[in-house]
């Protein structure tokens, strides 16, 4: 299998291709808040299919493995091949502060389909708040760190008078990669739920691409029109109303499901 191929074109595709992406928040009768965030690209599924049973043997232990953002870095550097590896070798020097986020896991499901999902589980709603603006605060810190590593190691360059035409260095991610989950808060009581986005955080990372020309921007503006959202809530007990219109409940009535454009979700109020 060609997992070079297949992890070089993930970063690529994970956000900016037709693809689904879910949210499913599971809250139980002890108001412990279980976060599910997926992102389905079955257009990668397609090409990971492969009939030799060595490579359906490591597909299926991948997809059992939870993995922690670091850990996760060096599955994608082990399998991505030297040119994935050194495009990532750089969070090496930041294992220590990626520690800070151990608690926030990924699984990559290489099984029926491709997808790769984010796992936040948490005590309370007020815990899962709590864990978000670590993960903020531990993205932020990296970035001041990546900044200042570029800047020296920019002026070292210019203190031995290279010729110009040299790499410059960008960082690592953008200020927040999991902006997407960390701009949403919740709150829930034991009887009254509720969530609220952020709507500049949540749509930071889309704003944020640089273009050559207008013709990238459009296409780039039309693959974003093809993301969908999917959330699912599912509570210990019936719901007895919610001020969402159009969702669609489960026979239980435990369970609200409501899917959502980019454009949809950055105007709601």
């Amino acid at each position: 299998m060609n997992f070079s191929k297949i992890f070089t074109l993930l970063l690529a595709l994970a956000t900016l291709t037709s693809c689904t992406i879910s949210e499913e928040v599971v809250v139980n009768e002890k108001g412990e808040f279980d976060y599910f965030q997926k992102i389905d690209i079955p257009q990668i599924g397609a090409m990971m299919n492969s009939s030799n049973i060595d490579d359906k043997i490591e597909m299926n232990q991948i997809s059992n493995n939870e993995y922690s953002y670091y850990e996760f870095v060096q599955l994608l550097q082990e399998k991505g091949g030297e040119k994935f590896r050194k495009q990532t070798e750089k969070f090496d020097l930041y294992k220590d502060d990626l520690s800070a986020i151990d608690f926030f896991k990924f699984r990559l499901d290489l099984r029926d389909k491709f997808a790769i999902e984010m796992i936040n589980k948490s005590k309370s709603a007020e815990e899962f708040n709590s864990n978000s603006k670590i993960i903020e605060e531990t993205f932020a810190g990296i970035n001041i760190k990546e900044e200042k590593r570029i800047t020296d190691e920019l002026s070292q360059k210019k203190k031995r008078k290279r010729k110009s035409k040299q790499l410059v260095d960008e960082p690592l991610f953008s200020d927040n990669p999991m902006a997407m989950m960390t701009s949403s808060t919740y709150a829930f009581d034991g009887k009254s739920f509720s969530k609220t986005i952020d709507a500049e955080k949540f749509s930071k990372d889309f704003d944020k691409q640089n273009f050559d020309n207008d013709e990238e921007k459009a296409i780039f503006l039309g693959m974003l029109k093809q993301i969908k959202f999917k959330y699912k809530y599912t509570f210990s007990k019936k719901i007895k109303s919610l001020n969402i219109t159009d969702a669609m409940f489960t026979l239980d009535g435990k369970t609200f499901i409501k899917e959502y454009t980019l454009e949809e979700i950055c105007n709601l109020p």
